[in-house]
């Protein structure tokens, strides 16, 4: 009899918390879930967007500082025509670094590219000076825009002449073929 009592006292509740939990609880707890889902999914697409929008701002500054860099060099480069006057710079330059310059020949080997606007003039230079000198000129002359590289270098002494050394030096410029300006 007992059991009857608990049964009939217990059971209701029993059936009231089932109904709640499968009426109710179940329902909420597979809304909250499917927001918490839409919600991740929002937030790993906000993340995504975040992170090219990131990568865009990045490669325009990149773009600006490729445009700006060339722009400078457009400007700053000599035109092939020019190139002489170019050359006898360099040359001051050495004299002023202390050091005779001894031979001095151009070769146009890219001229023949008839699709691009930058040649590459390769000049052989026949240098006479302390090796600092020669090293503070070259170093000096890298930083100019119209540098490309040094394709040769080889340095001589004489013992008779030692603190002077020679030194032969190949070294590749950069030129415009004409300028904008210039052609217009």
């Amino acid at each position: 009899m007992n059991y009857k009592n608990l049964l009939w006292l217990a059971g209701p509740a029993v059936a009231i918390i089932l109904l709640w939990v499968f009426a109710v609880y179940i329902p909420i707890n597979a809304q909250a879930k499917k927001g918490q889902n839409s919600l991740n999914s929002v937030l790993q697409e906000r993340k995504t967007l975040e992170t090219s929008v990131l990568t865009m701002t990045q490669q325009m500054q990149t773009q600006d500082t490729l445009k700006k860099s060339y722009d400078e060099f457009l400007t700053r480069a000599p035109a092939v025509g020019r190139m002489g006057e170019y050359m006898a710079g360099v040359v001051h330059a050495a004299k002023l670094r202390g050091m005779s310059l001894e031979r001095l020949s151009g070769q146009y080997e890219s001229m023949e590219v008839s699709n691009k606007n930058v040649v590459h003039p390769v000049f052989e230079m026949g240098i006479k000076g302390r090796f600092l000198d020669m090293g503070r000129f070259l170093e000096e002359l890298s930083g100019q825009t119209a540098y490309g590289s040094i394709k040769q270098a080889r340095i001589a002494y004489d013992e008779k002449e030692y603190p002077v050394l020679s030194g032969r030096f190949v070294i590749e410029f950069k030129a415009l073929k004409e300028r904008a300006r210039e052609g217009k």
